[in-house]
């Protein structure tokens, strides 16, 4: 075979993987949308912060948790009047005890339930961040759970997926850091010390203590620049979410695993059957690579993608190529001399039936096991391919600034 001939070939196994790779991605994506796994792990790393194992967060007691916090930072208490929280005068009495023994909460959780969490998402910075509404119109309860499987459930149980879909799928670095500084502020206008943050720090409630903590710890070394304290929180958070980035991306992969043994059964996609194909055949290895060169496969998780992605699969199979499991034309003449599996195009008519079954069981593996990581090879093929010969030249580089963003809202 000639060297255009070969290079087809690429073009073609390229193409036929990429596209069924994009699809797998964008469904898996669908998916995680529908399941709320973005927001879900995203709270999730964060009470693994803040909280560690203790306790559960109640979205719906945020707004008031973080109230009670800041009224405690400031030195008053809250009292309900007429069912509405308003600040009482300032207690100079006795002072403030960092367990609330002298100012018991009367709203939200109870005096040494409430959760770090709880009380930065409800701060006027986080409490509304990324989403429609505020955090605390959300029913769910952020529960303690097992390592890289946060759990969100819900008290009614009815709502769960519909407001897990619409939690905060990403928190900026920045913003997470402000939230933090604002809980110590002296008041709405004050300008925030080292001092004023470790004495705020020092009486957090104990419910709060792996939080407090590890303020305590950056603080130290943060010593009276404010500054340095802001950027080791950003860092400490942005460190974080890199691994709850990997818990996810982890999730999401055996979702594709399932999604794409499925698609590959379902299509009857197999790269060894399908390189057999584009390696006899130089018309249907043209017609192929030519489709690829025009139509590269998108990776937009939308219903126009997904509909371009399956006209690629239909295309290429009217390209006589063995995919689905309709007969393949060289068993459709009068009394074909084949069997089922052979109409197919998973067996051929000659050679040994079952080095055949074996090697066609490897090829439904191979294609299944690397749809993960596929889409991106592929399609840095297809590029790379498609570049040389269409001398056009490689598209420009991503900013690289932009890749934490893209994992929790992409």
């Amino acid at each position: 075979m000639t060297n255009s001939g070969i290079i087809d070939v690429a073009i073609g196994l390229a193409f036929i993987f990429g596209v069924t790779a994009a699809l797998s991605s964008v469904l898996t994506e669908l998916i995680a949308r529908f399941l709320g796994l973005r927001g879900t792990y995203l709270l999730g790393g964060l009470r693994e912060l803040l909280d560690g194992d203790d306790g559960v967060t109640d979205l719906k007691d945020a707004i008031a948790d973080y109230d009670n916090v800041k009224s405690l930072m400031r030195g008053r208490v809250l009292v309900a009047v007429g069912g509405e929280a308003s600040p009482a005068p300032a207690v100079t009495a006795a002072p403030v005890e960092s367990d609330f023994t002298t100012a018991p909460s009367v709203l939200g959780a109870q005096p040494g339930t409430m959760s770090a969490t709880g009380v930065l998402l409800g701060s006027p910075i986080l409490r509304s961040q990324g989403m429609t509404g505020l955090i605390s119109s959300r029913n769910l309860i952020v529960q303690a759970s097992r390592i890289g499987y946060p759990e969100i459930t819900s008290e009614t149980g009815k709502r769960a997926l519909a407001d897990r879909r619409s939690l905060p799928s990403y928190i900026p670095a920045k913003s997470f850091s402000e939230a933090v500084i604002a809980l110590f502020a002296p008041d709405e206008a004050g300008q925030t010390t080292m001092t004023e943050v470790q004495d705020g720090i020092n009486h957090l409630p104990d419910s709060m203590a792996t939080f407090k903590e590890s303020l305590q710890a950056l603080a130290a070394n943060a010593g009276s620049d404010i500054t340095t304290f802001r950027a080791s929180v950003e860092d400490w958070y942005d460190d974080h979410m890199d691994r709850v980035s990997g818990w996810y991306m982890r999730r999401v992969a055996k979702i594709t695993i399932v999604v794409g043994a499925i698609l590959v059964l379902l299509f009857n996609i197999n790269l060894i059957t399908i390189g057999r194909s584009l390696y006899g055949s130089g018309a249907v290895s043209s017609a192929v690579s030519t489709a690829a060169a025009t139509h590269p496969p998108c990776t937009t998780a939308d219903r126009t993608c997904l509909g371009q992605l399956q006209a690629d699969l239909s295309a290429v199979a009217q390209a006589d190529l063995p995919i689905g499991w309709t007969t393949v034309p060289a068993c459709t003449v009068p009394r074909p001399p084949c069997n089922w599996l052979q109409q197919r195009g998973i067996l051929n008519p000659t050679g040994s039936s079952t080095w055949q079954i074996v090697v066609v069981i490897f090829g439904f593996l191979i294609t299944i096991i690397g749809i993960t990581p596929g889409a991106r090879i592929c399609f840095n093929l297809l590029g790379k391919l498609g570049s040389t010969l269409s001398s056009a030249g490689p598209k420009p580089p991503t900013p690289s600034s932009q890749s934490r963003e893209a994992t929790f809202r992409s």
